[in-house]
């Protein structure tokens, strides 16, 4: 392995110096650190011994001193290296263990599931439990303490922690990494990062010179990055390159393109599973609907395989996954089976899934568009879509994390080559509402903050007339007193504005109980099209006259009486016989945890509950979704009361049979037309409470 410089344009690369200095520090640091504290048993230190051989035989592990030292002689270093070499897990440990940085070292990841598996890894390595040295952050859920010095999080909550600490004065290192995925919240940091270089290392005159005595150094890392524009964005930075992985992978490309995708990584697994040696496959599909097609396709398919064929373990990866079927992914493979992991992009960056020798890849990915209008309204479409070259190799690069491995690609060579290098910024094409509030709460414009590709200005507009119809921004787009509190709270700005207006109608704790079941990442009502008849008489009893909102509302209330009753197979079984996902009023139950503890600290009474009377509730979510309204209109459709479109209910709500003279909704989607879900019937009253922002709406249209 090398490791290079670049500074102001390419440059030869620099070989290492030696291994007998590196060795000495190697010794130094085990020593500072005792990797093997926590292990009790022979059989715990041979496990901790096993681990830092492990680490030692990192092709990073070479390049310690090189990237360490360039690190402490540069505000920013650019990190490219391949797939496998280790830098995600090891350069944090490095920068921890050579005692040269203070404060906490931070490392952002797009995913939560590459967040907490990470943090998991690394605090083995550190042989510490997890929590105390190593910890992690992200939404809902935090394992830190006192003593972490190694912090793995989602960069949403670092954008969030930047609200109480706006300069982020306890990290002495923020890594962020996979920063070739450009999601919306990766951009926010390193714009924001860029910023409070300047002051906290003196940059800048007043109080950037008074905060020199605690510097900030950045690390952004990839395997696959526009190594250039990231450098020239931070003023020329230096580019490091990590080179070598620890195995080798073969690629295979297919002589045609395949028109069903789904259809032809079933048939390549059976070759695989068929022909070839041991070893787990990782299968990357665009979406759940997708994984489970084809896992209840490879279920009935092994099934007919003779009874002395090796078994398959099938384990799906998605981020709707509970957080303990995700972790299944990662434990063994089971004797005298091969396991075959269904997987989302999730499992394309950071985290290593033990025992994957070879790598499906479709070749397709779902990507989410927000679709913004100068009224603040809009709609998400989720599409299928080719991958990028970026989204290829990071696959690819799976499959050779503990041994030679191989990538079948499910697309010709014509095809890798036609692809984009990688996909367009998440700011180019998603709402900026949460976003410009959490920069207008730190003290940042988004307008004005220097990005390295600027937002789209109609998605700034629109995003700027939802805060001002929230009551989050003036007309002079200052942040408000409602702002900086629906600011605090973990949800899209909307929600929070629901929940704080039910502080006013006395119902918090029936909103909280709404708002954490939409929070959840798996829908309450799964599609039961095999029964459906079934599940329509199972869910009546739940069903309320004003629709799906306080239906949610009353299954949620029926499940915390089963709870306070039933066992967790009792509580199972009640869940499957109403036709209803328990694994969402699982999740929604810790997000109602956490938003109750945010209601503590902000000194809302969280127990104030308005019974059975419906207004008070379809009051609050009014408040929060007033662009989310519309008006029935002769032919049955509706228009909405805030933007220009025709909608429809959607099949799938309990009101799609009825009519109401306005309605309430969660989203829209669109397929054949554009339709509403979770919707409530409301009065027209509720509405025209606030005529000046409907009629601003109705203009902007």
């Amino acid at each position: 392995m090398e490791v290079s410089d670049e500074e102001n344009g390419p440059s030869p690369n620099k070989p290492l110096n030696g291994t007998n200095g590196h060795d000495r520090k190697r010794q130094k640091m085990r020593k500072s650190f005792p990797n093997g504290a926590a292990v009790n048993g022979v059989n715990g230190v041979s496990k901790a011994q096993h681990l830092q051989e492990q680490r030692a035989q990192l092709p990073i592990a070479q390049g310690l001193e090189a990237l360490v030292r360039e690190i402490a002689a540069h505000d920013v270093t650019i990190i490219l290296g391949e797939t496998g070499s280790g830098k995600t897990t090891q350069i944090p440990q490095y920068l921890l263990e050579c005692g040269a940085f203070p404060g906490v070292i931070a490392v952002t990841q797009p995913r939560r599931v590459a967040a907490t598996s990470l943090a998991a890894r690394v605090s083995q390595e550190q042989g510490r439990p997890l929590g105390t040295l190593v910890g992690y952050a992200v939404r809902f859920d935090e394992r830190t303490g006192a003593e972490t010095r190694v912090k793995y999080l989602t960069d949403g909550m670092l954008v969030r922690e930047m609200m109480s600490d706006p300069m982020l004065e306890r990290y002495g290192v923020i890594v962020v990494d996979e920063a070739h995925e450009r999601t919306l919240r990766t951009d926010l940091v390193l714009a924001s990062l860029k910023k409070i270089l300047r002051a906290r290392n003196g940059e800048e005159s007043g109080k950037g010179k008074a905060r020199a005595h605690n510097p900030l150094k950045v690390v952004v890392m990839s395997a696959t990055l526009d190594a250039e524009k990231f450098s020239k964005f931070f003023d020329n930075a230096p580019v490091l390159y990590v080179k070598g992985r620890q195995h080798p992978v073969s690629i295979y490309h297919t002589s045609t393109s395949q028109v069903d995708y789904v259809d032809a990584a079933l048939r390549t697994f059976f070759q695989i599973h068929v022909d070839q040696p041991p070893g787990d496959v990782l299968i990357f599909l665009p979406g759940q609907e997708d994984i489970e097609s084809l896992e209840s396709s490879i279920k009935s398919y092994a099934n007919q395989l003779p009874s002395n064929s090796v078994g398959v373990t099938l384990c799906p990866l998605y981020a709707s996954l509970p957080n303990a079927q995700q972790s299944r992914v990662f434990t063994p493979t089971p004797e005298g089976t091969r396991k075959c992991i269904l997987a989302t992009n999730i499992a394309e960056t950071s985290i290593t899934i033990p025992g994957v020798k070879y790598v499906i890849d479709t070749g397709k990915q779902k990507e989410k568009r927000h679709l913004a209008r100068m009224t603040g309204s809009g709609f998400d479409t989720l599409l299928t879509t080719d991958i990028t070259k970026s989204s290829a190799m990071q696959r690819a690069g799976r499959a050779g994390r503990e041994g030679p491995g191989f990538c079948f690609r499910l697309y010709t060579e014509e095809a890798f080559d036609a692809m984009a290098l990688s996909s367009e910024p998440e700011v180019r094409r998603s709402s900026l509402t949460s976003a410009l509030l959490q920069l207008r709460c730190i003290g940042h414009d988004l307008e004005t903050l220097d990005f390295m590709d600027n937002p789209d200005a109609e998605a700034v507009g629109a995003a700027l007339r939802t805060l001002w119809i929230l009551d989050a921004l003036d007309e002079t787009k200052r942040l408000t007193k409602l702002g900086r509190s629906i600011a605090a709270f973990p949800l899209e700005p909307q929600l929070a504005a629901i929940l704080l207006a039910s502080v006013e109608h006395h119902c918090t704790a029936d909103v909280i109980s709404i708002l954490s079941l939409m929070s959840a990442s798996a829908p309450l009502f799964p599609d039961s099209s095999a029964q459906r008849d079934a599940a329509s008489e199972a869910r009546t009893k739940f069903r309320h006259p004003s629709g799906d909102h306080w239906t949610m509302l009353n299954v949620f209330r029926a499940y915390d009486e089963v709870c306070g009753s039933e066992s967790k197979g009792g509580r199972r079984d009640w869940c499957k016989r109403n036709f209803v996902n328990e694994r969402a009023l699982r999740e929604a139950g810790d997000i109602r945890t956490q938003l109750r503890i945010v209601c503590d600290r902000a000194n809302i009474n969280k127990e104030i509950s308005c019974g059975q009377d419906e207004s008070p509730v379809l009051k609050s979510l009014v408040r929060g979704l007033l662009q989310h309204t519309a008006l029935l209109q002769p032919d049955g459709t509706y228009k909405q009361a805030m933007g220009p479109s025709i909608i429809k209910i959607h099949p799938g709500s309990f009101l799609t049979e009825k009519r109401s003279p306005a309605i309430v909704y969660n989203e829209l989607v669109y397929t054949t037309h554009i339709y509403a879900r979770g919707v409530s019937a409301v009065s027209k009253s509720f509405i025209s409470d606030f005529p000046k922002r409907v009629t601003s709406g109705r203009a902007g249209s």
